[in-house]
C-alpha cells in the first residue's frame, strides 16, 4: 500500500508487583518511624493537673524532660543547661530568620524540686524564649500533653 498507514496493536502487560512491594515497604517505614518518635520521650511521672486543654497545632520545637534528680533530657539524651542554651539559641536564630515559631515543652517529673524548673526557665527567658508549656497529666487518667 502506498501512502496508507498500517497500525498494529500490541498488548502491553504491566506487572504491578514491584510497585505494590514498594508501597508496602513505605507504609511499614512510616509506621515504624512514627512509633520511634513517640519512644524518644523519657519516661517521666508528670504532675497531675488539669492544665489548659488546647489543640496542638504543631509539635514544639524542643521538648525538655526534667527527671526527679534534676537531670535534663532532650530527645532522651542527658543534656546540660549549657547545651540546652546552645540548642535554644540555634532554634531562636532559625525562628528569627522566618522559620517556625520556637516554642518549648517542659516535662518535669512531679517529684522534681521546683528549683530545677526555675533554673531552666530563667535561662530560657534570658535567651529570649517567650513560649513554653508545662506537660501535665489530666487527673482522671487522661493522656499527657
Amino acid at each position: 500500500m502506498i501512502g496508507g498507514s498500517r497500525t498494529s496493536r500490541h498488548m502491553i502487560s504491566v506487572d504491578l508487583t514491584s510497585m505494590i512491594d514498594v508501597v508496602f515497604q513505605l507504609i511499614i517505614f512510616f509506621i515504624f518511624t512514627s512509633h520511634f518518635g513517640e519512644l524518644r520521650r523519657t519516661e517521666i511521672d508528670l504532675p497531675r493537673e488539669k492544665g489548659g486543654q488546647q489543640e496542638v497545632q504543631q509539635q514544639p520545637a524542643m521538648i525538655i524532660d526534667i527527671q526527679r534528680s534534676g537531670v535534663f533530657f532532650v530527645e532522651s539524651r542527658e543534656t546540660s543547661l549549657a547545651e540546652i542554651e546552645r540548642l535554644a539559641r540555634n532554634g531562636l536564630a532559625i525562628s528569627d530568620s522566618g522559620g517556625p515559631k520556637f516554642d518549648v515543652l517542659v516535662r518535669p517529673d512531679q517529684h522534681a524540686a521546683a528549683m530545677h524548673l526555675d533554673r531552666l526557665l530563667v535561662r530560657l527567658s534570658s535567651l529570649g524564649v517567650t513560649s513554653w508549656k508545662i506537660g501535665t497529666v489530666v487527673p482522671d487518667g487522661g493522656g499527657s500533653q
